[in-house]
Order: structure tokens, then sequence, then C-alpha cells
């Protein structure tokens, strides 16, 4: 369950990163910086909020729909008592999420690839 929401984790820094310095050396400490700005909390709550510029768009809904649901199997995965049967059936269908939802991130437009990366990375104030 971890791998599965960790692969698309991982798939959102890379994305944000990318897009927001996208000719700067992966090695270098600007881009570790930005990739590992992504935060879990802040990351479900965007993607789960009820508005916002997540659920305007079909491919930021379903990238939405998908990371809310693997961050909370991750989380059952991996702070509740282990009991029988707990994710049988569900764990290749929960990879194959997890492989959609790397998929569409990387069709995304640039458009949505910079909304996004702002709105993860970047905390709102209010004017």
């Amino acid at each position: 369950m971890s791998t599965a929401y960790y692969a698309v984790f991982h798939s959102l820094a890379k994305s944000c990163a990318s897009t927001l310095l996208p000719s700067t050396d992966t090695d270098s400490e600007a881009y570790e910086r930005v990739y590992r700005a992504l935060d879990h909390g802040p990351l479900k709550g965007a993607f789960a909020a009820k508005e916002g510029l997540l659920k305007r768009g079909e491919s930021l809904r379903k990238i939405g729909d998908l990371v809310v649901r693997l961050q909370s199997e991750r989380h059952r995965a991996d702070y509740l008592p282990p009991r029988r049967g707990m994710f049988r059936g569900d764990a290749q269908d929960l990879v194959d999420q997890a492989r959609q939802a790397v998929s569409e991130i990387e069709r995304l437009s640039d458009e949505d690839r910079i909304a996004l990366a702002t709105l993860l990375l970047f905390k709102s104030r209010s004017p």
C-alpha cells in the first residue's frame, strides 16, 4: 500500500520540481528543495477540497481522487493493526490505480502542471 501511494507522491514531486525549475539539473540543491517541498497533509487537503482549482479539470480531479484514496489506504496499512484479509483483492487494484495516477500526472498540460505545482507547494494567503 505504501509503495503504491509513494509512487504517486514522487511523481507529483517530480512534476512540481520539473515544472517550476524546467532547466535546472535534477541533482542541484534548488531542484531537491522544490522536490522535497511537497508535504503529505497539504497534498491531501488540496485534493480533498470541495472547491478550488483541482476540482475544475477532469485530469486534476481524477488524480486528486486517486491520491486521496491511496493516501487513506496507506494510512490504514501503516497504522492500523493487521487483520486477516485486510487488503485481500485490494492490493492489485490500488497498484493499478497508482499506475493510472502516474500516467495522468505525466499527461497533464503545461497549464495544469503549473496550476498543480503552485497550488500544492505554496500556501494561500488572504489579501
